[in-house]
């Protein structure tokens, strides 16, 4: 019955995770891995990532004028667009602002550098396609950003 709980909780405790990675507030590669470990997530703390942010055109009045289930919810959606590990990449949707989307890329099974940031460049077009396509939200490509490895994001206290 504890692991049924635990799995309804997941989704949302994941969204949690990589909005605390992406701002830093883990502080340690023990708990990086402990998180990792307990949320399920398929990638190794030393396992290289890409930073993403999209710019939203007109996201405030998109907000508040067409989509009128809140930021969280489109975070949800804007998530659900993106593949789910697909070759090897895994996504977290870390943030949402009325303004940007912020994404963290990291390669699941040992790919390199290289191979992860092509693969993130084509994801993410295709994801500001979609964006458009199925929820008329107009995007543009802001930054990616190669990181060696997860633990990179972590606050060094």
């Amino acid at each position: 019955m504890e692991g049924k709980h635990l799995s309804v909780f997941l989704p949302e405790m994941r969204l949690d995770f990589w909005d605390s990675l992406w701002q830093g507030q883990i502080t340690s590669v023990a708990a990086l891995e402990r998180k990792l470990t307990v949320l399920e997530i398929p990638v190794k703390s030393n396992t290289p990532c890409c930073r993403c942010v999209l710019r939203l055109r007109h996201g405030e009045s998109y907000l508040s004028q067409i989509w009128r289930y809140g930021k969280e919810r489109l975070r949800v959606a804007v998530g659900n667009l993106l593949p789910k590990e697909k070759n090897g990449v895994l996504y977290g949707v870390c943030r949402l602002t009325p303004r940007h989307v912020y994404i963290l890329a990291c390669a699941a099974h040992g790919q390199n550098r290289e191979a992860l940031c092509e693969q993130v460049q084509s994801d993410i077009q295709t994801l500001m396609q979609s964006l458009e396509q199925y929820l008329d939200l107009e995007s543009e490509l802001k930054e990616i950003v190669p990181i060696g490895a997860m633990t990179e994001l972590l606050r060094r206290e």
